[in-house]
């Protein structure tokens, strides 16, 4: 077995992993770089081996840095099956269709503001809507825990990752030959916090040889999740008080559903005072039908499945105003009375919330509330830095607004839920390897391993290749 490392690897977004196992050429993901515009392009389009030489695509989850430019790989020659859970094809069928019209209608409107200022520069869509289209029909929907053959001595299997509706981690059991016995390595995707409030957390699985584990937050340890409700309520009600408008910039899966809920139940306990609640985001609201669709799936948390039984619509609210199209979404430009407005993307690198900070981040009453990671290079992170002047589309705009960032809602693992995670692993696995994480918190969380007492950790970096024997 080989294993190369082709993204998320000293990086947050762009997860790729590349397995060589038994003749076998697997990629593992096949995310999105989100960052600078000009970089992440160059870094998307560029594949540093053959996708017609792919024997399968392996998927953990349908968030776009993990799936996103699956309709390129296809476009450039993969033809073989993407393997996935139901839900995470469920998703990825809106997922990766609006990733492509947003990305189209992106570069419309680059290219317009910039023609209009007399700039010459110009940029084309990594892929089309049409793109997305042929490589949806490569997916090849798996059940949790049944073996998917990849080929004779290589299988693998989808364990429950709790990190968002179908999000799995990644076992593959390779063997030389019948007489050998099998390598088990275990990707764990976007692994799920110990507790959180839509999904059941993983289970470390038995007998692995080598982990490869995410650790976007390797280095720190999320707040508790009960200071949630405060902190949102506190912002509802002053954004009352001052007539202002809050923004959340929301990862259309799980996050939105998520802020949708706790909203509710703070109205239901008269703890905010009535506001309309706008999710301007049309992949948000299909996203939100199959997640009703999936209630019953045996990785929600039974905790949500007792509350929303007593409840019409467990992501009612009802001040809420689900908006689709572009008319409805301009129009909130124009709200004189307070209101809140979730819309994609979480990072701030695309989607509709684009155009809400243009026409509302230049007021003192306007409150931008970021409840998701925030990658290095992405506008996000620089106004979670504070940044008072910020470049959308490429034109420079003044910040007044309020930032305020919520670490208690994350649905990745924090240091404490990594570690423990590793330490129940049994036996100890001959090789670790950290990937989905900034520099910093992997070699934070690679500290923290070898104080705990455990060995052979890896932090590779891009494009760096190990044998595993």
């Amino acid at each position: 077995m080989r294993i190369s490392f082709y993204g998320g690897a000293d990086e947050v977004t762009g997860s790729r992993h590349f397995l060589e196992a038994d003749g076998a050429c697997i990629l593992m993901d096949c995310g999105l770089f989100q960052g600078h515009r000009r970089q992440a392009i160059d870094k998307n389009r560029q594949f540093p081996f053959r996708a017609k030489d792919l024997s399968a695509v392996l998927l953990s989850h349908a968030h776009i840095d993990h799936s996103g430019t699956l309709p390129l790989l296809a476009k450039t020659g993969f033809s073989g099956a993407i393997y996935s859970t139901g839900a995470t094809q469920d998703l990825c069928n809106i997922m990766l269709m609006d990733s492509a019209h947003l990305q189209q209608e992106d570069a419309k409107f680059f290219n317009k503001i910039h023609q209009r200022a007399g700039d010459t520069e110009r940029i084309e869509p990594l892929y089309t809507q049409e793109d997305a289209g042929r490589c949806l029909e490569l997916f090849a929907p798996q059940d949790y825990e049944k073996p998917v053959i990849v080929s004779d001595n290589v299988r693998a299997h989808f364990l429950n990752a709790g990190h968002v509706l179908g999000s799995a981690m990644i076992m593959v059991e390779a063997s030389a030959g019948r007489s050998a016995a099998p390598r088990r390595l275990l990707f764990s995707g976007d692994l799920g916090r110990r507790k959180t409030i839509l999904m059941n957390p993983p289970k470390p699985p038995k007998n692995i040889d080598y982990l490869l584990i995410e650790s976007t937050y390797g280095g720190r340890v999320h707040d508790p999740l009960e200071k949630t409700e405060e902190i949102l309520a506190a912002i509802v009600r002053r954004a009352a008080d001052e007539n202002g408008k809050v923004l959340i910039p929301s990862f259309a899966l799980e996050r939105t559903q998520e802020v949708v809920f706790i909203l509710e139940k703070l109205r239901r306990e008269k703890r905010i005072p009535e506001m309309p609640l706008y999710v301007d985001s049309p992949m948000a609201v299909d996203i939100t039908r199959v997640f009703q669709k999936h209630l019953d799936h045996f990785t929600i948390d039974p905790e949500f499945k007792d509350y929303i039984n007593d409840m019409d619509d467990p992501f009612g609210f009802k001040t809420v105003h689900y908006v689709r199209s572009v008319e409805e979404s301009q129009r909130l430009n124009d709200l004189e009375e307070p209101a809140i407005i979730i819309s994609a993307s979480g990072m701030c690198e695309g989607g509709r919330i684009l155009h809400h900070l243009r026409n509302h981040m230049g007021k003192e009453t306007t409150t931008i509330l970021l409840v998701g990671y925030q990658a290095h290079g992405t506008l996000g992170r620089r106004l979670m830095e504070g940044a008072t002047k910020v470049k959308i589309f490429g034109l420079e705009h003044d910040r007044w607004a309020r930032i305020v960032t919520l670490h208690t809602l994350s649905s990745h693992a924090d240091k404490n839920d990594l570690i423990d995670f590793i330490e129940r692993l049994e036996p100890r696995p001959r090789r670790i390897f950290l990937v989905h994480g900034d520099p910093e918190d992997r070699l934070s969380l690679a500290g923290h391993l070898k104080t705990a007492g455990i060995g052979n950790v890896e932090v590779p970096k891009f494009g760096d290749t190990f044998e595993l024997d």
